[in-house]
């Protein structure tokens, strides 16, 4: 009896270290097909960053102190100040070369909200001295300039024409110009937006 006994205790012993050697072995045999690897990558992200009149509209969308009117010489009317049927421009440049994106340019022009003077006009623009694309006498024309990422000219000068119509299609009278001489305001509203250009 004790006999049987030992041989049980010795074949449940054998047993334990045949199972701990069959486990150590599907351990090493697991490992050799168990590996692990890491690394951080760097992308480089595509520019975003356009100046207009030399200012980084990003950082400070209003660009008001940078439109400098020019008004057109008239020997009936002052150098520098505007009077009904006065004509002139002001330029706005457009510098993209901090953009890595194809992206189209939306251009937006409109009397100020603060202008008592309704009469002012839009007659057209020309772009980096081109030819002048007429607006048709407009108080509030619009168009998208799209530009691609391979374009060679990043700095693009738009002039823009402005008038105070007088006459025919005028807003205000004589009364109401007087007026405005007197304690009005003339002001144009420039609205640039720059939309990145998705992938086709």
């Amino acid at each position: 009896m004790q006999k049987i006994i030992k041989n049980r205790k010795f074949r449940l012993l054998l047993a334990c270290l045949s199972l701990l050697l069959l486990i150590d072995m599907m351990q090493d045999s697991f490992a050799k097909y168990v590996s692990t690897a890491e690394a951080n990558g760097n992308f480089t992200i595509a520019r975003w960053a356009f100046m207009v009149n030399q200012q980084d509209v990003l950082n400070n969308s209003d660009f008001s102190t940078t439109i400098i009117p020019t008004f057109d010489a008239d020997q009936n009317i002052a150098t520098g100040v505007i009077a009904p049927t006065s004509t002139g421009y002001f330029d706005v440049t457009i510098d993209s070369t901090n953009v890595g994106v194809a992206y189209d340019e939306e251009i937006s022009l409109s009397n100020g909200t603060n202008s008592t003077v309704t009469d002012l006009i839009f007659t057209g623009y020309k772009l980096n001295n081109g030819n002048t694309i007429s607006f048709q006498n407009s108080t509030n024309p619009s168009f998208t300039i799209s530009h691609s990422l391979n374009e060679q000219n990043r700095v693009n000068t738009y002039r823009f024409f402005i008038e105070w119509r007088d006459g025919q299609g005028e807003n205000m009278n004589n009364s109401a110009d007087t007026q405005a001489s007197k304690n009005g305001s003339a002001a144009v509203k420039i609205n640039l937006r720059f939309i990145q250009r998705a992938s086709s």
